[in-house]
């Protein structure tokens, strides 16, 4: 994400009429998946909103909370409330992140300072989604006219995601959507749970994934890196033919393809 600071200057646009953001790329993001945080600041760029990036931010904790790390996760969260304080929008592109900060923040708080200082977060943290859906219909056009399956991740359907993230890709020119019944509710990701049983993770996302398959979809898109990661690897292993993308990955791919269709075609 630095590196993406210096690509487009941070800040972007100082002629933005819309508010600035600041964005909280989560850690795992960061590490193995600097890809969508790029493509997060083409998005950003495309509906001309300002942005900064706060260089101290590490871990939300939800890794720590989630193996029962409860004073590491304290002082993690401890971390992220100095050093997102004061007033704005936050944008992250992760739900499991946003969904770490409004549900567990508020138990892992201790005194009545840190409590207000966790419900302002929770009140100015927002999923990329989140951020879309506010800008809808999208300024700028978007094609693919290709069959896509919706990855309804865990986390996002927590959030109350799904509803929005199908409306942005239902607005995507040629697109047919592809989705799974709630039968298939989980990939086999869930965190630690990838970890602590990843034969059992790796036989879910197997059979995850023949299911999206038999879909016929070409690309598969998720609002949720975690999970990208895990059924990426499956498919890595086994070759399947099937295209990984984060929603932000896929929304600045259409873009793209909404531009070259237009060079072709106007006179």
């Amino acid at each position: 994400m630095r590196q993406a600071g210096k690509e487009l200057g941070a800040g972007g646009s100082e002629r933005s009429a819309h508010p600035a953001v600041r964005l909280f790329i989560p850690c795992y993001v960061d590490q193995l998946a600097p890809a969508v945080g790029q493509a997060v600041l083409g998005l950003l760029k495309r509906l001309e909103m300002t942005w900064s990036y706060p260089t101290a931010q590490t871990c939300c904790g939800q890794f720590a909370y989630n193996a029962g790390d409860w004073s590491g996760a304290r002082g993690l969260m401890r971390h992220f409330l100095r050093v997102f304080a004061g007033p704005g929008t936050i944008l992250c592109p992760g739900p499991a992140c946003v969904r770490m900060v409004r549900r567990h923040y508020p138990f892992l708080a201790q005194t009545p300072d840190e409590a207000a200082g966790v419900d302002r977060l929770a009140a100015q943290l927002f999923d990329l989604t989140e951020i879309l859906s506010a800008r809808l219909p999208l300024p700028f056009p978007l094609t693919w006219p290709r069959r896509v399956f919706l990855h309804q991740s865990c986390a996002a359907r927590e959030l109350g995601l799904l509803p929005i993230l199908e409306r942005l890709l239902t607005g995507v020119s040629g697109l047919e959507l592809c989705t799974l019944p709630p039968a298939y509710a989980c990939c086999g990701f869930g965190g630690l749970f990838a970890v602590k049983q990843p034969e059992l993770s790796q036989a879910i996302g197997w059979r995850y994934l023949q299911a999206v398959l038999a879909t016929g979809a070409q690309v598969l898109v998720s609002p949720d890196v975690g999970c990208l990661l895990h059924l990426g690897g499956i498919v890595r292993a086994h070759n399947l033919p099937l295209i990984m993308l984060h929603l932000a990955q896929f929304l600045e791919a259409a873009a793209r393809q909404a531009e070259a269709e237009g060079a072709v075609t106007s006179p």
